[in-house]
């Protein structure tokens, strides 16, 4: 969640999030943050695409409460496949994420986020737009050894339509511990910076902090492969370059098969020529595992 400008009103929340119960502070995040989450979700579709390498299902990109174009894409997917509407998602922003026009369109789900102010809104928030909806938020920072006890943690067994994940850093490691067996769809983030056809991640470290300077999550080869492997056939790159997304793959015959070097996709839309220079240079820098051979 981004900071306020304002001293007085960073100083306030410091002091509330610090001495405040969480009833009362959230309290004071809702009233923060009603007016943005309203607006974003009231937003008509936006559909401009941000590469020029598209795959037939691009076609159906667009962008309401997603991060980019991915809410056409989950909406083109589960117009082709069962669902019994029911998401989890880790890594989100409470007015801009994957499953919130899930949620609006009367979806159950999990999120979870290492973020005490983003998981206290949305769950505030959600609360109050969506109060039919069944939406578990919980604060907590994802890792090789909790990621299952998280994710199925109080459901049942329930089948679970569509996953994403997106934590800036130990995205690959959290994802080769997943057990995906009740899984359908997984949406994940690649990092578009190390290249095409290259299998490489960061080494796993527990301890990471995103910095945008490139130095995070695995290539889309790397994801790839290990969801090959887990089961799962890649059908859709977002034209970003930030998002791809895998299907298991006894619904392969709905969609058409990618290949993810020919499919893979750059388009940094959101930092300036120097910062883009900056990450160009700290990636050459720094040390890449080499996934050659593995799964």
């Amino acid at each position: 969640m981004k900071k306020s400008k304002n001293f007085f009103t960073r100083l306030l929340f410091s002091f509330g999030k610090k001495y405040l119960p969480d009833s009362i502070y959230s309290l004071m995040l809702f009233f923060r943050t009603i007016k943005k989450f309203k607006r974003e979700i009231k937003k008509k579709k936006s559909n401009i695409k941000f590469s020029e390498n598209l795959d037939q299902i691009n076609n159906f990109e667009y962008k309401i409460t997603s991060q980019n174009n991915e809410d056409g894409i989950i909406e083109h997917i589960f117009n082709e496949i069962p669902n019994n509407k029911y998401f989890v998602e880790i890594g989100f922003s409470y007015y801009e994420c994957n499953s919130l026009n899930l949620i609006k369109n009367g979806w159950d789900g999990k999120l979870i986020d290492i973020d005490k102010d983003e998981c206290l809104s949305l769950k505030k928030l959600s609360s109050f737009f969506y109060p039919k909806s069944k939406i578990e938020i919980i604060n907590k920072k994802i890792l090789k050894n909790n990621i299952n006890e998280l994710v199925y943690s109080g459901s049942d067994g329930r089948v679970i339509d569509f996953f994403s994940l997106d934590i800036d850093g130990n995205d690959y490691w959290v994802l080769k511990e997943l057990d995906v067996e009740k899984i359908n769809v997984i949406c994940c983030e690649y990092n578009h910076y190390i290249g095409n056809n290259v299998k490489k991640t960061i080494p796993y470290n527990p301890d990471h902090v995103w910095k945008n300077n490139g130095c995070f999550g695995a290539s889309l080869e790397a994801m790839t492969n290990l969801l090959e492997g887990k089961g799962f056939s890649l059908i859709a790159i977002e034209s970003s370059g930030t998002n791809a997304f895998y299907v298991k793959k006894k619904f392969t015959e709905k969609f058409e098969i990618l290949s993810s070097i020919k499919s893979w996709k750059s388009a940094d839309r959101n930092n300036s020529e120097e910062q883009i220079k900056y990450i160009k240079n700290s990636i050459k820098k720094f040390e890449f595992l080499n996934l050659e051979g593995k799964i």
